[in-house]
């Protein structure tokens, strides 16, 4: 006689037991994990958070140390290191700001002296004396801009850009905005209004007309003042940002300038946390970069 069992189905007595049990203990362990996991990954979320807030505002306020001693001491060495930066970029800016200050004293003296000079060559000197004292206060406007802190507010970018485009037509120039994407962002207006008013001068300054689109590109806006100039070689699309420097075009051409307009704009830009840059294609694209806000 030969006896064999039935065989069991998938899932037996057993097995169901067993996978109930697993269900049970991680429906148990599943909250207390996840409450686990996000409180030691709090800090480090808050690290990334204040990183992200110095690329954008070098003035933004420091970093809470929460969670454990080794968060704690890195948080109080985050905020050491924010100090010391902004310490140090303050002590830069005020000193450069004193010395043009400073510089205004020796320039009256020559300008007073000047009026003794022959006829012949007062003018020469009176050129020099005008462009020096138009290179000191561009750094001295530099300067201040640099220093003050000003108050950021939520702005339709598309606006900035119509009021920007409406005064560069009122004073005679030829730019249009083309139809393009809506975009908000956390600015400093005043900022925002210098860095277009900028681009478009230089735009209508070195090409006949300019054209300013708007469009999204992820978390980013992205603004494009085209104009329809010359351009300039490779070698000159990012050394025109350092100050003062001005290109042998520029030097030899009637168009006046002491080279701070682009490095202003690089400036404003990134200390919103986004970036500028330049390319040369049937004239100047000047690629304004910034973040939108959530």
């Amino acid at each position: 006689m030969v006896v064999r069992p039935k065989p069991e189905g998938f899932p037996n007595a057993w097995q169901t037991r067993v996978m109930l049990w697993f269900l049970i203990a991680l429906a148990l362990t599943a909250p207390l994990g996840w409450l686990f996991a996000r409180r030691i990954t709090a800090p480090l979320r808050g690290f990334a958070e204040a990183a992200d807030r110095l690329g954008r505002d070098p003035t933004a306020p420091v970093l809470v140390g929460e969670g454990g001693a080794e968060i704690g001491r890195a948080a109080r060495a985050f905020n050491l290191m924010q100090a010391r930066l902004r310490r140090y970029v303050d002590d830069r800016t005020a000193m450069i700001g004193a010395i043009s200050h400073d510089l205004r004293t020796p320039l009256a003296r020559m300008r007073f002296r000047v009026e003794r000079t022959p006829d012949d060559v007062r003018p020469a000197f009176e050129r020099d004396i005008e462009q020096m004292n138009a290179m000191i206060e561009s750094v001295l406007v530099f300067m201040r801009d640099r220093s003050e802190l000003a108050t950021r507010q939520r702005v339709d970018l598309r606006s900035v850009l119509e009021v920007a485009v409406d005064d560069a037509v009122e004073a005679g120039g030829k730019v249009e905005l083309e139809p393009g994407d809506q975009a908000e962002a956390e600015v400093d207006l005043l900022g925002i209004q210098r860095v277009f008013a900028n681009l478009l001068d230089n735009a209508l300054k070195y090409g006949d007309r300019a054209v300013v689109r708007l469009r999204l590109d992820g978390v980013e806006a992205v603004v494009q003042v085209i104009d329809f100039g010359p351009g300039l070689p490779p070698e000159e699309l990012d050394r025109v940002f350092r100050p003062f420097y001005r290109t042998p075009r520029a030097r030899a051409g009637e168009t006046q300038g002491v080279g701070l307009g682009l490095a202003t704009v690089r400036s404003i830009v990134r200390a919103h946390g986004g970036d500028v840059r330049l390319s040369s294609d049937k004239g100047l694209i000047a690629e304004v970069r910034l973040p939108v806000a959530a």
